[in-house]
């Protein structure tokens, strides 16, 4: 597996890995509008790749359906996600991409803040079980089928992800953190807790009163916790760092994206990996601030 960060890694690995697709090109994202991947697209769509993509139809911005339009006319087929994420409330939040060769599974969606403004990591790798995985998953999506059982060893597939977040958060002796949001899952607040002073998290600036007053309660139980000014970075990733292996993906720790969305996340265990998401994170923990008064009055107002 390859590690790549955002935004100091750019498009040019996602690019690389579309332009490299002979036979076939399969996309699952919430967000595509990013121009320079559309174009990669259309272009593999010329050379008669048979390019899929399915879309979250209602993301949480608005409708997808204008975005729809333009994939469809790159020549790419396109679906909106299986009804059962396709409302208000659920949502086909993945973001994965896998052709002949490889695959992505990564934090970040197909638009330009994800490569510019964010702080985001993929992996890009050909292990056969995870693509046969990814495969299966795809097909039954596209279908608007129920996915069954596939290997999971590594990958780690909402819906019903919440039991394999909270292994790995019950399993780190230490846990560095990064995530867009602290969420509302209570098992899994109820696990960070437990952690004490051996948590360390970086969140956004731009946390809900209910994300500050629940990383009130975490840091009076000892945790260390930070946010990334957004002149800075938009804490976008989703990252646990045990130690002993590393997490990342679609999922954030709320109820809805671990018991109902379709997410997607991967774990990386090799010591390349976890070396360079452990350098990572201490830069952007540097970077990071303390959770202001100011935040915490207007939290409880």
């Amino acid at each position: 597996m390859n590690i790549h960060t955002e935004p100091e890694d750019g498009k040019n690995p996602v690019l690389e890995l579309i332009k490299e697709s002979e036979k076939y090109l399969n996309l699952n994202y919430y967000l595509i509008d990013d121009p320079d991947i559309m174009k990669a697209i259309e272009e593999r769509v010329s050379h008669k790749v048979n390019v899929r993509i399915i879309i979250d139809g209602q993301p949480y911005e608005g409708s997808n359906h204008s975005t729809m339009e333009a994939l469809r006319k790159t020549g790419a087929q396109v679906n909106l996600s299986p009804s059962r994420f396709d409302n208000a409330e659920v949502f086909d939040h993945a973001k994965y991409i896998y052709n002949e060769k490889r695959f992505l599974i990564g934090t970040m969606n197909m638009t330009d803040a994800a490569f510019r403004n964010n702080r985001e990591y993929f992996i890009i790798g050909d292990e056969r079980k995870i693509h046969k995985s990814l495969s299966s998953i795809f097909e039954s999506d596209w279908k608007g089928e129920r996915a069954g059982e596939v290997d999971r060893k590594d990958l780690i597939v909402s819906p019903d992800s919440e039991n394999r977040i909270l292994g790995i958060l019950r399993d780190g002796k230490k846990l560095f953190i990064e995530t867009e949001e602290l969420g509302n899952d209570k098992v899994i607040l109820d696990a960070l807790k437990m952690k004490g002073n051996k948590l360390k998290m970086i969140l956004p600036s731009s946390l809900s009163s209910e994300d500050v007053n629940n990383a009130e309660e975490l840091m009076n139980n000892g945790a260390k916790i930070r946010v990334m000014p957004a002149d800075k970075l938009y804490m976008h990733a989703k990252m646990i760092h045990t130690g002993k292996f590393v997490f990342i993906g679609s999922q954030n720790f709320s109820s809805t994206s671990l018991l109902k969305n379709r997410e997607v996340g991967v774990m990386a265990k090799k010591f390349g990996a976890k070396k360079v998401f452990a350098k990572t994170f201490k830069e952007d923990w540097k970077n990071s601030e303390n959770i202001s008064r100011k935040m915490r009055r207007d939290a409880k107002s």
